[in-house]
Formats: structure tokens, sequence, C-alpha cells
């Protein structure tokens, strides 16, 4: 479970003393995150810039995972970095909730049905319903244990 508290963490903001924003709990955190949202996923790309596209996630004993080409950018980039970083928000009325996290992250080489059919099933899709083994064998799965976290609440 996160542990949004910990300044290392999550560093001191401005607007800490904001009536209109506080930082969410962990349960929160967990809520937010397990929730079929579509997150942002980013990694830095070989020439030094931020590669960040969107991406359905599933949330799972404490880490981030998210299905790509075992040959894409977002693995080549993990590959190479070793690191991501993951952001999720959503907004209901007049309060926006978000979480921000970012730590190592490894692409697991083929992407295990397990994780695949629980992202569908998360998502309410039935794509790879009949995939066989040689679908899975181009398919990876990014994964992301986050050790920092952003995680707000804030409203007008």
């Amino acid at each position: 479970m996160p542990n949004t508290t910990q300044t290392s963490a999550i560093p001191p903001a401005g607007g800490q003393g904001d009536e209109n924003r506080r930082r969410l709990t962990p349960d929160e955190c967990a809520q937010l995150l397990s929730r079929p949202l579509v997150g942002v996923f980013s990694t830095l790309a070989e020439r030094g810039w931020i590669h960040s596209v969107p991406v359905h996630f599933l949330y799972r004993d404490g880490e981030i995972r998210v299905l790509c080409g075992s040959n894409s950018i977002k693995a080549r980039n993990v590959d190479r970095t070793g690191r991501a970083t993951f952001c999720v928000e959503v907004t209901q009325g007049t309060e926006r909730r978000y979480v921000t996290v970012e730590g190592p992250a490894r692409v697991q080489r083929p992407a295990q049905a397990n994780d695949v059919t629980a992202l569908d099933e998360q998502y309410a899709r039935t794509d790879t319903a009949d995939w066989t083994e040689s679908d899975y064998a181009g398919e990876g799965l990014v994964i992301l244990q986050p050790t920092r976290w952003i995680a707000w609440s804030d409203w007008d």
C-alpha cells in the first residue's frame, strides 16, 4: 500500500495549507488505481524526450501493469532506463483526484495470460479471449513498482 505521507515519496508542495487541497490516503490511492480509467504512461526516450501515451492498466500487488508490444517504444525505453512514470486522474463535479507514481520498471516477456485476462475484465473487453500462445509471444507487460507517489484531491 502506498505511503503518501513520506517526505521522500512526496516532496513538500505549495498549497499544503490550502483548504481546498489534501493528500489522498493509501486506501484512496488504491481505489483510484483499481478503477477502469485511462492512465498516462511515460518513459524517457533514447534522444532525451519524454514519451507519454494513454494506456489501459492493471493495478495488482502494488504494481502498475501495462500491456505492450515486446519491441514497442515503451518496452525499449523501459529496457534501456529501467524506470517509468504513470499518472491517472478523475474529476467528479468540482473535485479532482489524481495519483502519479514513479519507480523502477521492467518488461515481462511474454505477457502472462492471467494478467491479460484481468486487464480485459477490468475494461470489459474480450479482444484477447481467443489468444493463443503465439499471440502472447509478441506481447510484453511493463511492470512498474512505484517508489514515489504524488496523490492529491483538490476542489474549487
